[in-house]
């Protein structure tokens, strides 16, 4: 494989998308994600959130998740979806013509 080099260039080609507008978006998108999670302060607690009234402090995980920890709630959704997305792809069958 490292004999030719030729061989090795056209294999990277083919992870490179065709359309160079969808480089530019996902480039744009990775950044975005970049400085969101650079410029966020994580906040870190003292004491956990605990009521003894409410034992499943289920609101105030809620409050959290929705407040504080918007851009970590944002991301598990991205991966989950590229997972989703994945998964469909790999199960999906081929169809012979």
């Amino acid at each position: 494989m490292l004999d030719d080099p030729g061989k090795a260039l056209a294999s990277i080609s083919k992870l490179l998308p065709s359309n160079p507008g969808s480089l530019l978006i996902t480039l744009l998108f990775l950044a975005v994600v970049v400085v969101s999670l650079i410029g966020t302060s994580f906040p870190v607690m003292d004491k956990p959130l605990a009521d003894i009234a409410d034992p499943s402090n289920i609101e105030k995980i809620g409050l959290m998740l929705f407040t504080e920890h918007v851009i970590a709630f944002e991301v598990l959704a991205l991966v989950l979806l590229a997972s989703l997305i994945g998964a469909i792809y790999l199960a999906r069958k081929e169809v012979d013509k």
